[in-house]
């Protein structure tokens, strides 16, 4: 009897410390931290929002990518209304941001990574398909081929 109760008592135990585990850890395509940017964008005098933003498009890219992996740039500069993008580069290039907007002739914000680095993606460039929630509906490498899903 005694054996079955600790069985118990560790099963219990087990069960409420994945519980608080899975409260602790949330999947990084939930809660991006589209608010941050919202405040950002606000602040910044570069382009005002014009009507309701149903889905943003957000690009994670360098300088240092090649000149065709970057075409997606040309196709983002003019969104459909309700589509909202931003581009997101790392720290070390943001005072290199004239240059940025020179080389990629980007239209759209641009700003640093320092608060995204947990959203970073292994290659880049990369777009992330974001609803107003914060919630990452798709997730595209720009490798030149993009033009048929956008």
């Amino acid at each position: 009897m005694k054996k079955l109760i600790f069985i118990l008592a560790g099963t219990v135990i087990l069960f409420l410390s994945s519980l608080i585990y899975r409260e602790k850890v949330t999947p990084i395509n939930v809660n991006f931290p589209i608010d941050r940017l919202e405040q950002e964008q606000k602040t910044s005098a570069e382009i005002k929002p014009s009507g309701k933003t149903e889905l943003n498009l957000i690009l994670f890219f360098s300088i240092k990518n090649c000149p065709p992996c970057l075409r997606v740039i040309d196709i983002l500069n003019n969104p459909p209304d309700g589509v909202r993008v931003i581009g997101i580069v790392p720290e070390k290039e943001l005072p290199l941001l004239d240059e940025i907007r020179q080389t990629t002739s980007a239209k759209f914000p641009i700003y640093s990574s320092k608060k995204l680095r947990k959203y970073y993606p292994v290659y880049a460039p990369t777009l992330y398909g974001i609803g107003p929630d914060g919630v990452i509906y798709f997730i595209l490498p720009c490798v030149g081929t993009e033009e048929i899903y956008l």
